[in-house]
């Protein structure tokens, strides 16, 4: 049985912190160990009883858990490239996990069964809870979680990275990037794939770059469609920020230039 390495960056979302942790002691596969970063928390993580009760039964369950700190948030692309530095368990798939997420019990399970089909990286779909549940057809499939339109200047003016606020019918797609909360083998960031360091502290986008990097080196990127994990979508320490609208604008048009840039170099890689 492979072993995961689940790595989480949470900021003042300790409730939040406290359910993810509670949809991974219900995991149907259980052979992961954590490691959770403290991104500058106004209260630290290692301050609440509740959450370290979590990590002490965590560590009962024979999950190894490693608990860091950082003093000062240097923004959410950092906290993760300091998570995968981090990484001393020598698992051979790694989890990146959002801090304000439920999954569904069979979420790790099911992304591993991708993996283990072929591909190097694993996504499920994210319905946000705020949202109702909307059915798709197969047909739309491909314009969901399948699709970049570009401008004839070459500029992204649509991204369908969300991997659905939906739920979606059965089956394993090929896509080509992954938002969020998604599994990967370690030799991807062995071969040096990290978060991007010219995106704002909100790190918008983060996930696209990091996938369309994984690419380029010529892994592959399957969702399963079933796979599910609801989103809160609670502000964190990053969009209490005044000026956060103006960073995710400033991200996204850094991503476009950054996008036309790959398309020059590489063509239609995409496939």
């Amino acid at each position: 049985m492979k072993r995961i390495t689940i790595e989480v960056a949470t900021r003042d979302r300790h409730s939040e912190i406290g359910l993810l942790l509670q949809s991974l002691r219900t995991q149907t596969y259980q052979a992961w160990d954590i490691i959770i970063l403290d991104d500058a928390s106004g209260m630290r993580v290692d301050q609440s009883g509740f959450l370290m009760g979590l990590i002490n039964r965590l560590k009962l369950e024979n999950h190894k858990v490693k608990l860091l700190r950082n003093d000062f948030s240097n923004g959410v692309c950092a906290a993760r490239n300091k998570l995968i530095v981090s990484d001393t368990y020598n698992n051979e798939l790694v989890c990146r996990l959002d801090d304000d997420i439920i999954l569904e019990p069979d979420y790790l399970e099911r992304l591993v069964n991708v993996i283990n089909q072929g591909y190097d990286m694993a996504s499920g779909v994210t319905p946000l809870m705020s949202y109702p549940e909307i059915k798709r057809d197969n047909k739309f499939i491909g314009d969901i979680i399948n699709k970049h339109k570009l401008n004839d200047k070459g500029e992204l003016i649509e991204a369908k990275d969300e991997c659905g606020y939906y739920y979606l019918s059965e089956g394993i797609y090929t896509t080509h990037q992954f938002r969020s909360n998604c599994l990967y083998k370690k030799s991807i960031t062995d071969k040096g794939v990290r978060y991007p360091k010219i995106l704002t502290h909100t790190g918008f986008r983060e996930e696209l770059f990091f996938s369309f990097q994984s690419i380029v080196l010529g892994h592959t990127i399957g969702v399963d469609v079933q796979a599910i994990v609801y989103h809160f979508q609670t502000p964190s320490g990053g969009t209490k920020q005044g000026d956060y609208q103006a960073n995710v604008q400033l991200d996204q048009e850094t991503t476009n230039k950054w996008i036309k840039k790959m398309y020059n170099k590489h063509g239609d890689f995409l496939k």
